[in-house]
């Protein structure tokens, strides 16, 4: 089993805006018992202080990120506990 963030492998996003990073499941047998999103190796599931929401379901993995700052750019990895991780680069803007 796999992970895989949806779109290309680097993301655009213009400062101040939201924006979402869907994280998918391929292969997998059975839902994982969690997935962990990391920013530059910091897991930041639990970041609540910067408008950090994650929502998990059995096929997928959505962490949204509101009022994109610079502080923000960085890779993003998809953690899963039963597949092979996966990241993106993201690069805000002015």
């Amino acid at each position: 089993a796999k992970a895989e963030i949806l779109g290309e492998p680097d993301k655009h996003v213009r400062s101040g805006s939201t924006f979402e990073l869907v994280c998918v499941l391929r292969d997998s047998t059975e839902p994982p018992v969690y997935v962990f999103w990391y920013h530059n190796d910091r897991m930041i599931n639990y970041d609540n202080v910067r408008g950090v929401q994650v929502s998990s379901d059995a096929e997928k993995s959505i962490l949204t990120i509101q009022e994109a700052q610079k502080s923000d750019s960085g890779n993003y990895s998809c953690v899963p506990s039963n597949a092979r991780p996966t990241s993106i680069s993201v690069h805000i803007l002015n």
